[in-house]
């Protein structure tokens, strides 16, 4: 009955087209148009004028079309593809957060398939690129070292050449300074015998111009002694200066033959302990590689065991199962023997058993006839 009433409702929702649940399908033409009922309602209302049926008939087609509308209805309510009952006007969109969802999703792939390419291109680690760097930076520093002490050593030398030189000329000059002094009193000598010889001559003419003469000698040896004099001071300043010259570059030789003698200490202790880092090393990794072969002999004698204990295990399951197939064979024959052999004594019985009926029927016919012939002997 509520099968029924749906049926009325929804045959007359088509009708009214009035109906929200039917309206989009219809645009979709999913629901047939309305002109599609009217022969049915053709049909409904001839076949209940139809003048050849019965009260009894009408109700059972009548009750026949309701139930089909009925199917009809309910298919078209619950079974109905349930995307065109929705229009398309009004699908959802993705909410921004889904969108964001999405793109974050993207991003995340993107950077871990660049993190995965990163991680693939990464070179090994050394495992002596501490002590190598070490070594290379103590290179280096050595090499610094003797370029700057070959660079004090010339200095020293260029320092030693320059002091050489102005010590020469020092004394050089000394030795012309004293020349220059002999000289001067020896003109100041002949200048004194000069005028003493002009005193006792009374003004002798000749004599007074050889005073004149030896005094502008004297005159000439002070001005050469004062020159020799001031090159002497010229000269010791020199010698001064490249004194310290000569000092600091052998200072500055020294400290840097200390330094070039530390570098190469300081580049032989780190030679030594990369070379025995890299022998620990090398024992290390024969002793590893010694490890993994004995390892991989164990494994290898394991999983031959291993594989000879699933042979000998596979072998003895092949055999049980021989066995065993064996022994159903036999109970099969044997049972198919014992049936053949009770299905052929049954066979037998059930022979003697019909032989023994029919000698019997044999028997009572032949009885009755017998029967009969002696009635008919007493009748006579």
């Amino acid at each position: 009955m509520r099968i029924n009433l749906l049926a009325v409702a929804a045959v007359a929702s088509m009708k009214a087209q009035t109906s929200l649940a039917f309206a989009p399908n219809a645009a979709h033409g999913i629901i047939p148009p309305r002109t599609s009922l009217l022969p049915m309602e053709m049909a409904s209302s001839k076949s209940d004028r139809r003048p050849e049926l019965d009260e009894t008939s009408r109700s059972v087609l009548n009750q026949a079309r309701n139930g089909f509308l009925s199917l009809v209805a309910s298919s078209f309510i619950f079974l109905g593809p349930a995307p065109s009952i929705i229009d398309p006007a009004y699908a959802a969109t993705p909410t921004p957060s889904a969108q964001v969802g999405i793109v974050s999703t993207s991003s995340a792939s993107s950077s871990s398939s660049k993190s995965s390419k990163s991680i693939q291109s990464t070179k090994p680690i050394d495992p002596l690129s501490a002590e190598k760097a070490n070594v290379e930076a103590a290179k280096e520093k050595y090499n610094a070292a003797v370029a700057a002490s070959t660079k004090a050593k010339k200095g020293l030398a260029d320092a030693n050449t320059a002091f050489s030189k102005a010590e020469t000329a020092a004394k050089s000059a000394e030795n012309k300074v004293a020349s220059s002094k002999k000289a001067l009193i020896a003109a100041n000598d002949k200048l004194a015998d000069a005028k003493a010889k002009e005193g006792a001559n009374g003004g002798n003419l000749a004599a007074l111009g050889e005073v004149e003469k030896l005094a502008s000698k004297v005159g000439s040896a002070k001005d050469t002694l004062k020159a020799a004099e001031t090159e002497l001071k010229t000269a010791k300043a020199n010698k001064a200066t490249a004194g310290k010259s000569l000092a600091d570059a052998t200072s500055a030789e020294a400290s840097a033959g200390k330094a070039e003698k530390a570098a190469k200490a300081a580049l032989d202790t780190a030679t030594k302990k990369l070379n025995d880092s890299t022998k620990k090393l090398a024992d290390a990794q024969k002793k590893a590689a010694k490890q993994k072969a004995e390892k991989e002999k164990k494994e290898k004698e394991a999983a031959k065991k291993k594989a000879e204990q699933e042979k000998k295990a596979k072998q003895a399951a092949e055999k049980k199962a021989k066995e065993a197939a064996k022994k159903a064979k036999e109970a099969a024959d044997k049972k198919a023997k014992d049936i053949a052999a009770r299905e052929k004594k049954l066979r037998e019985m059930e022979r003697a058993e019909k032989e023994s009926q029919s000698k019997a029927k044999s028997l009572d016919s032949e009885i009755a006839r017998q029967k009969k012939e002696l009635e008919k002997l007493k009748t006579i």
